[in-house]
């Protein structure tokens, strides 16, 4: 059956149509089918049914009538009610759209979106924890001896609340689950090593991993957290494909041979420079026939273990950055994914003078201060360092404490330090209502798991500054130093 003369006559049809063939490839199919999925014809013809039927598998030569879940172009599933009749081709027809039924995939989405909040929720109370750690440090550094048989316990103290924070923040970018998040420069050999650093638990020890990062960065521009859902992604099934013992091998290519990336784009590439980031274990490998199949939507070869959506994702997403992904595999001899991504030049770092982080922080001059967080350890240690450095503090553990104490008739605060994250009243409605108060009141935003767009508005309107949890006293010092004197 020529699929050309099938386009003419089945075009004209307004019902969805498709032809498949026995290998279960697309021979023809119409318009009102492919709009359906977001797609044109052309992209169609050809192409395996499991590119827009999530379980293909259970399509049959003799099946007659049957539900399927629809994969759209944009990643968004539909189902549908089909119809088929087989002969020298098999003709789907779809009868009805079954889209308000809550399909498996749609389940899995939201406990994704859901696993996404817990842990950008169970950060975001770490990083309180982690900040009164860091606080009661630095104020223990203040008020005892340097030297002493305590100062190696803060050391170690100081340590490892700074690699707590360190995986904190990296849960709360991972944690993001908007897919429009605004692009940025990323480096990418820095990305990579934070993400090993997150997902070193997760490897066994029996796996060991080398990598390899240039000393000059590789910058891209990307949203970071998608960017690290490409990395996680990779590593993650190099690990699976190892059985027992192996080796797993990161390396960032700051930049790609040309004939190399000519070649794998097939043409011309647009960019003018790329970058690539490779990950190659020692594992199974993979035949032809997977190899083929490896970014089609919902394939895997995890069975229970996987939702086949991983390596398309990933594909997505490098094809978005406009780059390329390219499979080396065998049987018995691993597999090396390498993604190419397009590179800017490196900017040259500033040589405005930096504040020194040596030596006493800025101290204050009897400055009230009205410390504003639902967290008590916040609350306290904020409170506990900013007297020691010579302001007068009060604090508020809610939004309508502090207009109550902010509005009293005693001596002004010059300074209000406010959590952006509390029950009741936000801190952006907080801030909001201070302002109207008085509208040349000062605020320090404070947070550990905010929205970039709720800082920008505050900032945009008044606020003076912005500090993220968990921070170091001398930090908070210069930042509330800052907010006074400008």
């Amino acid at each position: 059956m020529e699929s050309t003369t099938s386009v003419s006559v089945i075009d004209f049809l307004p019902e969805p149509l498709c032809l498949l063939g026995r290998d279960m490839r697309c021979l023809a199919a119409n318009s009102a089918f492919a709009a359906l999925l977001g797609r044109s014809v052309q992209e169609l013809v050809g192409q395996p049914a499991s590119l827009f039927i999530r379980d293909s598998g259970g399509l049959r030569w003799e099946t007659r009538e049957f539900r399927a879940e629809f994969l759209a172009a944009s990643g968004a599933a539909r189902v549908v009610k089909l119809a088929s009749y087989a002969g020298d081709a098999m003709a789907l027809r779809v009868i009805a759209s079954l889209s308000e039924e809550r399909s498996p995939q749609v389940f899995h989405n939201q406990r994704l979106e859901t696993l996404g909040l817990l842990a950008g929720g169970v950060a975001h109370d770490f990083n309180n924890i982690l900040t009164g750690m860091l606080g009661h440090v630095a104020y223990l550094r203040h008020v005892l001896p340097q030297k002493g048989e305590h100062s190696e316990s803060l050391v170690a103290i100081e340590e490892g609340a700074l690699r707590g924070s360190s995986l904190t923040q990296q849960i709360l970018k991972f944690s993001k689950l908007d897919s429009q998040e605004a692009t940025a420069r990323v480096d990418v050999g820095d990305l990579v090593t934070r993400v090993l650093a997150l997902l070193k638990s997760a490897i066994p020890a029996s796996i060991s991993v080398r990598v390899t990062i240039p000393k000059v960065p590789t910058v891209v521009i990307a949203s970071e957290a998608q960017l690290t859902q490409v990395v996680i992604n990779l590593i993650v099934n190099a690990r699976d494909a190892i059985k027992g013992a192996g080796e797993i091998s990161i390396v960032v290519v700051g930049r790609d041979s040309p004939e190399r990336v000519r070649a794998l784009f097939g043409a011309e590439p647009p960019a003018p420079a790329y970058g690539a980031v490779i990950v190659k274990d020692s594992g199974e490998g993979m035949d032809e026939s997977v190899r083929a199949r490896l970014f089609e939507p919902y394939f895997t070869t995890k069975k229970e273990r996987g939702t086949g959506l991983g390596l398309y994702t990933v594909s997505s997403i490098v094809k978005q950055l406009g780059g390329a992904v390219e499979v080396e595999s065998e049987r018995g001899k691993g597999t090396e994914f390498r993604i190419v991504l397009p590179v800017v030049p490196e900017e040259p770092q500033s040589v405005e003078a930096q504040p020194s982080e040596v030596g006493s922080p800025a101290r204050g001059n009897g400055e009230r201060i009205l410390v504003v967080d639902d967290e008590y350890a916040v609350r306290n240690v904020l409170g506990l360092s900013l007297s020691h450095l010579g302001y007068t503090v009060e604090t508020a553990e809610s939004g309508l404490e502090a207009i109550e104490k902010f509005s009293s008739g005693e001596a002004p605060f010059q300074l209000v330090i406010l959590d952006l994250l509390m029950p009741g009243l936000s801190g952006e409605e907080v801030f909001l209502r201070l302002k109207e108060m008085r509208g040349d009141v000062r605020v320090l935003i404070v947070s550990g798991f905010s929205s970039e767009g709720t800082v920008e508005r505050i900032l945009s309107v008044g606020g003076r500054d912005f500090i993220q949890k968990p921070f170091s006293i001398d930090v908070l010092a210069r930042k509330v130093r800052g907010c006074l004197c400008d």
